[in-house]
């Protein structure tokens, strides 16, 4: 008779701790062990669910008869450009995970057409999802009220970008931390009821690799309650390759900073940088200017502020639209 497998001599609450620091495929390995460990390793298993290229549909048809109660993290990564293959796929089955806590959807081709599928059938399904978790619905029907990160990566090598039409992922309420990469931000964007001002916990917001209209973000910021950390990247080059009529920002500085005044007790981080070239973000030496002297008397009235990237003299101008690049003056103001 051979020996009990040593395993078996650690208490659950080791195996746990083991199950813990595993990986997906070591945790689908131990599930497949036994019956015991199977009702141990599950939870864990389900909790974060790591999808790759095609596999969406099979998600979704696994959490539709059962585990939908066990996933708390999401996150669709299309890591290979040439496949035309949505995120969004994920999209019909996020409704049934109540727990859910955190959805990243990153790459992928998401504006294409076959015969099966096309943006308005997949993207749409993430907007009219997004309405359903927001502000706009009553709290009886709202939909994943314990999402708290949301990432929406739609940035593609061929440098085209997405409308987001709706301000729906701007009014989730209890979100925390947003970041939007590779979208075209227009001023309508930002609109939303005045009674949903102020009414959101959102800390962190990022919006990069896109083409961002100052008037949008003003709007935008009238909905968290205490904003701590506030990120735009610009990138200009889409006005080139989408939109023709984009809103040329027509701002100064005094404009950007009466935007941020309602979060002065609690923005801690700033940064704006303007950039023709996707990659410049990926690149720590183009981070912006740092503390930049110019918008000093700017974060002196905000107690908490303790950084303030590329909110320099040149960048802001640029940005807001106030000046040409180098400009001498006072800040655009």
């Amino acid at each position: 008779m051979g020996r009990r497998p040593m395993i078996w001599t650690l208490s659950n609450e080791l195996l746990v701790s083991v199950i813990e620091y595993s990986d997906g495929p070591s945790r689908a390995a131990l599930a497949r062990t036994c019956h015991a460990l199977n009702l141990l390793t599950t939870p864990y298993l389900y909790e974060s669910a790591d999808i790759r290229h095609g596999k969406s549909n099979e998600f979704g048809q696994t959490v539709e008869t059962k585990y939908a109660e066990l996933v708390r993290y999401v996150t669709v990564t299309i890591d290979d450009w040439r496949t035309n293959i949505s995120p969004c796929r994920v999209v019909p089955c996020l409704e049934k995970l109540k727990n859910l806590e955190s959805l990243t959807l990153d790459g992928g081709y998401w504006m294409w057409d076959t015969d099966e599928e096309n943006w308005d059938t997949l993207e749409g399904c993430l907007w009219d999802y997004l309405e359903k978790a927001s502000l706009q619905q009553p709290l009886e029907s709202r939909v994943s009220t314990n999402l708290r990160s949301l990432t929406l990566d739609r940035t593609e090598r061929n440098g085209q970008a997405s409308f987001i039409h709706y301000s729906h992922v701007f009014i989730i309420p209890q979100l925390h931390d947003l970041t939007l990469r590779g979208f075209m931000l227009e001023e309508e964007d930002g609109e939303f009821d005045q009674h949903f001002v102020r009414q959101t916990e959102l800390q962190s917001l990022r919006i990069e690799r896109s083409y961002v209209n100052f008037e949008a973000i003003a709007k935008i910021l009238r909905a968290p309650r205490a904003l701590k950390r506030l990120r735009i990247c610009h990138s200009e080059s889409l006005w080139h390759h989408e939109l023709k009529n984009a809103e040329i920002n027509e701002s100064t500085v005094a404009d950007f900073v009466a935007a941020l005044l309602p979060h002065r007790d609690t923005l801690e981080e700033i940064q704006v940088s303007v950039t023709n070239d996707h990659e410049v973000y990926d690149n720590p030496a183009n981070v912006p200017t740092i503390n930049a002297p110019s918008f000093r008397k700017h974060a002196a009235k905000f107690p908490v502020l303790k950084r303030w990237f590329g909110c320099d003299t040149n960048t802001l101008t640029d940005y807001l639209g106030s000046g040409k690049i180098g400009s001498s003056g006072d800040d655009g103001e």
